[in-house]
């Protein structure tokens, strides 16, 4: 090797060393957020607005009796309600299992007298939902507890303190139990299975705690074989919509 050549060896060695001298070398640290489930009980009450018993007609010895449709009464609703959002990715999607109760009373018309009735519903509801209004992601929303957002204790939770605002909206199997009386006596029918439609807002007031309000919609088809008697009864279309508001606890 000559000297002109070690002399260049040389030199590039020496700027090497100089260029890694000027050079950062970070070592980044890839942290793998914990994806968990997301729980959630509530209870609600509110306004149910009775639409109509629908395509009324009589059964037994009042069949073929014309009546139409009779109107329902307004009336209170109170429920209770337990959820379940998934883990990971599919946060947004969930199931839930509601019951409520309400006492749309049937009104007097096409001759008959009015009844009393109560309806409970059991239902079961596929959720999506949205979530808006989200700060910085940095932003802890509980004093009490310092989680690190991009860390390894991350969870569903926190992102309800960062996105405090959410929509959300389901549909899903209603089987309802329905009851008459009136002074020709009582009659129910039970396990009839209908639509059970859900739109609302749900605002968290910290990870866990959320006020919510909600719109539902009913449809069933009853019959009461004796609600006019023990040989005359009545069969419709149940029609209802629910306004309601409460509270849920998410875990």
């Amino acid at each position: 090797m000559g000297p002109a050549t070690q002399d260049r060896v040389i030199q590039d060695r020496t700027l090497q060393r100089e260029r890694i001298g000027d050079r950062t070398i970070v070592k980044e640290r890839v942290v793998e957020r914990r994806r968990e489930g997301e729980v959630y009980v509530g209870g609600f009450g509110g306004f149910t607005w009775g639409h109509d018993y629908d395509n009324a007609e009589g059964t037994g010895s009042l069949k073929g009796a014309p009546i139409g449709s009779l109107g329902l009464a307004n009336s209170v609703v109170y429920g209770a309600k337990v959820g379940y959002f998934h883990p990971g990715r599919l946060n947004w999607l969930g199931l839930e299992i509601e019951g409520f109760n309400s006492t749309p009373h049937i009104r007097e018309g096409s001759g008959l007298p009015g009844s009393h009735m109560r309806v409970t519903t059991l239902a079961l509801n596929v959720i999506a939902r949205t979530k808006l209004g989200c700060r910085n992601s940095d932003y802890d929303h509980d004093s009490d507890n310092r989680n690190d957002l991009h860390g390894s204790n991350w969870s569903s939770l926190d992102d309800n303190a960062r996105c405090p605002l959410q929509l959300y909206g389901g549909v899903g199997p209603g089987i309802f139990f329905a009851e008459t009386s009136n002074q020709f006596g009582r009659s129910s029918d039970n396990g009839r299975v209908g639509p059970n439609a859900l739109a609302g807002a749900k605002y968290f007031m910290n990870r866990h705690l959320a006020i919510y309000a909600e719109y539902k919609f009913n449809y069933a088809q009853f019959d009461f074989n004796q609600a006019q008697g023990s040989t005359a009864g009545l069969r419709g279309d149940y029609i209802a919509s629910h306004v309601v508001g409460g509270l849920a606890w998410h875990f």
